[in-house]
């Protein structure tokens, strides 16, 4: 059914109609009527949206509900027009009458040089046939007007000239008609995108309007809300949360336990009624096990938290009251360290309490990739960037950090021309990859670690001075072991419960255990000691006590003893290191093999060890 009735007053403007259209591109259907016929005629076209029509049959059609009528506006050359040809008949008094909304409601007495012109608009046939007739008693040789007043005219024997709306007028009624219904199919067109958005989320939606009935409701609210898929929904649950004052709350709909949250829906300056939103706990719980799992394979996701870091010690409190004023900012953070101490759980936790904790926690050991793999894997690359570049290239970790935090781990062991790329990333807060020549900007906080001293690399060349300068906004030294023994007891026993735990039993320590384990220096920090709590755990003692870690931790220096290695703090002056280096030397091998070893003479030796005043005794 063609969308577009013309409705005309008379047969000669209904003629006109079709060839108009045709010019337009478009197919209308077209009907004479009087006003008596209108509305019947009208609804015998079934699916008409739009009816062009003037005059009074435009006042009688707009009863119709749900009816778009556009009028045919009278264009003032053609009145123009019918005036002039009375004149030149030599008429002097004309007569103008027809529906009011033919002319805008216009009305009046005009003299144009000897010619008197009356308006005069009705407001229905009865009205335009007695002024009619009261125009002709009054002396008026013509009339201009509706097909009423123009049969009228005729039916007293005076001139008449139909009012006539000609093709301009009927093109622009019929345009706009157009506009009218591509306007009404584009409104169809967003009702139902919004109708499918709203079928497809995975809240159930449900519109209340201020007297408490449902006027909308999606496929996941009738799911929810009824008993059965074959039984009609029941609002009666839902509707509870229409009467609370709580924005959002816990309930349960026929046995499923949902967050419900109420809206106002506002519409101008006034409520009427809410939206009521219903998401199931358990959908949630899925996606968030879903979310969980692709960022631990990722390794996009920060474990600890503050929580996780134990001692008591006024140290220990201290660095964690700081970190948490750190983690407050976005401040570069540069962590000093020894191996073990547990720089990447205060990064982690520092993530963790910031507002960049729901983005992405990106972790890096810069010294574990080698420097020709680091760049790509810091900036990533395009399809076709170098020989075994993934098809379809890759975001470098910068990219995967966006908005999140980045963690580079043995920063100090950046090569210098990674180091070069690192500082005019983090000056332009934008990457380029590999092989690009697109700009990507980021939005990352950096949180570097080390442990070794970047400030006396940067005066020996080692490390650039400027970009220590700007990872090192702020900065932190975390303690070793030795430096707050108070805490290894209470360390150890979390890791021995931990890993008794998992064997299904407990395990606790003697005072004479607590002791032993605060009077050992542990060079390698919480990595060793967590190391020792896991072996002791493995016996079958519930006790724990100071032979049971001694023999671990004398295990534990044996084999460290029959090694390669020999262990010197850093902290030690080179005459200091060259002292220890000959004296575990001498602890092992014969004095000959020693000099052979050091690539030095027996007297050079001897020389060494008087001024060391090393003695026969020191060396066994």
């Amino acid at each position: 059914m063609l969308p577009i009735l013309f409705l005309s007053p008379m047969q000669s403007m209904a003629d006109m109609a079709p060839d108009i259209a045709r010019q337009l591109g478009i197919q209308i259907h077209v009907a004479v009527s009087d006003d008596e016929s209108a509305i019947n005629i009208v609804r015998a076209y079934a699916g008409v949206g739009v009816v062009v029509t003037r005059g009074g049959l435009a006042e009688i059609v707009r009863q119709i509900p749900e009816l778009n009528v556009v009028e045919i506006a009278m264009s003032p050359n053609e009145l123009l027009g019918n005036l002039s040809a009375l004149t030149a008949q030599g008429l002097r008094r004309i007569g103008i009458v027809s529906r009011a909304n033919l002319f805008s409601g216009a009305v009046g007495d005009f003299r144009i040089q000897d010619v008197e012109v009356r308006f005069r608009p009705q407001r229905d046939e009865a009205g335009i046939r007695n002024t009619v007739t009261q125009l002709v008693e009054e002396g008026f040789e013509a009339i201009i007007g509706c097909r009423v007043a123009f049969q009228t005219a005729r039916s007293h024997g005076i001139a008449a000239i139909f009012l006539e709306s000609g093709p301009v007028s009927i093109k622009a009624a019929l345009e706009e008609a157009m506009r009218i219904l591509q306007a009404k199919e584009r409104e169809r067109l967003q009702a139902a995108q919004l109708a499918a958005i709203i079928d497809n989320i995975d809240e159930a939606v449900i519109a209340v309007t201020p007297g408490h009935e449902v006027s909308f409701f999606n496929r996941h609210a009738r799911r929810m809300c009824a008993v059965s898929p074959a039984s009609a929904p029941d609002f009666g649950q839902a509707l509870a949360v229409f009467e609370s004052s709580d924005k959002e709350q816990i309930t349960t709909i026929n046995g499923t336990n949902v967050i419900a949250r109420a809206i106002s829906l506002e519409f101008d300056n006034r409520t009427q009624g809410k939206v009521i939103t219903l998401l199931e706990v358990a959908r949630i719980q899925a996606s968030e096990t879903k979310i969980r799992a692709s960022l631990y394979q990722k390794g996009l996701y920060a474990r600890y938290h503050f929580k996780d870091l134990i001692g008591n010690s006024s140290v220990m409190q201290d660095l964690i009251e700081r970190a948490k004023t750190y983690a407050g900012h976005d401040s570069n953070l540069l962590i000093y360290g020894e191996t073990g101490t547990g720089k990447e759980v205060f990064a982690q936790s520092i993530h963790n309490h910031s507002r960049r904790s729901k983005g992405p926690f990106v972790s890096v050991n810069t010294a574990s990739i080698p420097p020709s793999l680091l760049e790509s894997e810091l900036f990533g690359y395009v399809d076709g960037a170098f020989t075994g570049a993934r098809k379809g290239g890759k975001p470098g970790l910068f990219e995967l950090a966006h908005q999140g935090t980045l963690f580079l781990d043995e920063i100090g062991e950046l090569a210098p021309e990674i180091q070069s790329r690192l500082l005019r990333v983090l000056q332009e807060r934008e990457i380029m990859r590999i092989g690009d020549d697109k700009i990507i900007p980021i939005d990352v906080r950096i949180i570097s670690a080390t442990n070794r001293d970047l400030f006396q690399q940067t005066q020996s060349g080692a490390f650039r001075q400027d970009l220590y300068y700007r990872i090192h906004v702020v900065g932190m030294r975390i303690p070793p072991l030795r430096a707050r023994i108070e805490d290894v007891p209470q360390i150890f026993e979390h890791y021995l419960q931990r890993f008794a735990g998992q064997a299904g039993r407990q395990a606790g320590l003697t005072k004479a255990a607590r002791e032993l384990l605060k009077s050992y220096s542990w060079p390698g920090n919480i990595r060793q000691l967590r190391n020792i709590a896991e072996v002791v755990a493995y016996g079958s003692a519930e006790l724990i006590d100071a032979h049971h870690i001694a023999d671990v931790l004398g295990e534990q220096e044996r084999t460290m003893a029959d090694t390669n290695f020999i262990t010197i703090p850093e902290s030690n002056s080179l005459k200091q290191m060259e002292t220890e280096i000959i004296r575990n030397l001498l602890a092992k091998y014969p004095t000959d093999e020693v000099c052979s070893r050091l690539g030095i003479s027996r007297v050079t030796l001897w020389r060494k060890m008087k001024n060391m005043s090393l003695s026969a005794a020191d060396i066994g």
